[in-house]
Parts: structure tokens; sequence; C-alpha cells
């Protein structure tokens, strides 16, 4: 079972956007979330971990989230993944909104993708991958056993992403939202920008 504690947030590049590294208990590697724009602080984190990195998990194909992925996953082997609906991202940088004048790494090229199913497995955790759309047309949120949920820019504390991008969309996001915050109120999010929160102190948070 994942727990919190299993967790390290890395806060990247200039947009701040939160990377998880995940090492579950008992075992030699590791995954994670949304690699964004400071690949020194993610090897940091990794060497320090002791770990492997075995997979890339990626929430949605915006620059902030995904520039890291290529060259860890060339250094590690790890399997990169992401939802069909956003691999178009991955080989467009207007597509995934890149900003040169912010940026420090490159936008990926030739990248190799893993698409999702509506479950994968990462280092012995069951991730259940929900379709969110609405940020961007591929956008998921990654449920966790453990009832943590990587909710990308899908859900924020006090807040949601954008819908003003490449493949937003007002009214998914409104249904995304809603079938995001169906979930059990005791379930944590760990959100790509800002801090942690719950699903009961979101509902809350729109008087649901």
């Amino acid at each position: 079972m994942l727990k919190q504690s299993d967790i390290r947030r890395i806060c990247c590049g200039a947009y701040q956007e939160n990377a998880y590294l995940v090492c579950p208990e008992g075992r030699g590697d590791a995954f994670l979330v949304d690699p964004g724009d400071d690949l020194t602080a993610l090897r940091r984190a990794i060497g320090e971990s002791g770990r492997s990195l075995s997979a890339i998990l990626l929430t949605h194909g915006h620059f902030d989230h995904i520039l890291a992925a290529q060259p860890l996953a060339e250094e590690t082997g790890a399997a990169v993944y992401i939802h069909a609906g956003d691999a178009e991202m991955l080989d467009d940088p207007a597509k995934c909104a890149y900003s040169p004048e912010v940026c420090r790494l490159s936008p990926p090229e030739g990248l190799a993708r893993t698409l999702y199913g509506d479950e994968i497995e990462a280092c012995g955790v069951p991730v259940r991958v929900l379709h969110t759309p609405g940020h961007s047309k591929g956008s998921v949120c990654l449920l966790a056993e453990g009832n943590i949920l990587f909710s990308g820019d899908t859900l924020f504390c006090a807040g949601y992403g954008r819908t003003d991008l490449y493949g937003g969309d007002d009214a998914q996001m409104v249904r995304s939202l809603k079938r995001v915050l169906a979930l059990p109120g005791e379930t944590a999010v760990l959100p790509g920008h800002g801090p942690a929160t719950t699903i009961a102190a979101e509902r809350r948070r729109y008087g649901l």
C-alpha cells in the first residue's frame, strides 16, 4: 500500500511545477510523475533515493510537466507513459506550449512513449488512470493504491487548470472536476502546482 511518506515532491522550473518521485516500500526501483524543467534536481532526488527509475508517468503533455522525461528515459531506460489524447504534444513545441524564454531544457524530439490503458502497475503499485480532459485533451489523474491522487493540472488546492491552451475545453473540465470530486473524501490530492489537499477539502470549497 503506497503511503505519502513514500513520495518526494520536487519543484521544477519557472512555473514551480510539482514532480513526484515515488519510492514504494520494499522495492529497489521508483517511478516519477511529471518530470518538469529541472533535470539537475530530479537526478539528485533519484540518486539520493538509491533507487533505479523504472517508469515515468505523465498526467498531460504541457511543457512544464514533460521536459526532463526524454533525458531521464534515455539515461535510465524508464518507460514513459501518456494518454493517447496528448501523445501528439510530445512531438510539437507549439501544442505543448513550450516557452523558450523561461525553459532550461529543450522540448522532446522523437521521445518513445507508451499509451495508458485504464490501469497500470508502477513499481508494484496498481494505478487507475482516470481520463479527465479539460486542461488538455489527454489529461489524466492517476489514482494510486492507498487513495493517493496525482491530479496534474486538473485539480489544485483551491483551483483547477486553465482551459485556454491547445486542447482545453471548459465543458469537459466541468465534467472532469465532477468525476474527480466524487472520489472518497479521504483521497490525498497531489497536484501539478501548489500544495497538497484532499478531495474532502476541495468539495467544501465548491459547496458539495
